[in-house]
């Protein structure tokens, strides 16, 4: 049996690019949340640091989360959002729930 796997993303915008930022996610999550294996996928506005997206994920199993990796509105939007956030990345955080 496959367990559960999860990935949290903090994604940071440039300063007056927040709005542009969480359009481009809102179009990935309508899609991702089609893909087999997607449980849950959505994203958290973070009260604590401003311009700051939290991507929450939870897959069937890590196999159908490496997939979403290779699907043209993933490639899309980390084209797209590269461009107008902090360091141009994402820090990604990927596990299994152990409690």
């Amino acid at each position: 049996m496959k367990k559960q796997f999860f990935v949290v993303a903090e994604l940071i915008a440039q300063e007056g690019k927040f709005e542009e930022l969480k359009q481009i996610f809102e179009e990935l999550a309508e899609e991702t949340r089609k893909e087999k294996g997607a449980v849950e996928y959505f994203f958290i506005e973070d009260q604590s640091k401003p311009n700051t997206l939290l991507s929450i994920e939870r897959w069937e199993n890590t196999d159908e989360e490496a997939k979403h990796w290779e699907t043209p509105h993933l490639q899309k939007a980390l084209t797209n959002a590269d461009r107008i956030m902090v360091n141009n990345r994402a820090i990604i955080h990927k596990g299994f729930k152990i409690i």
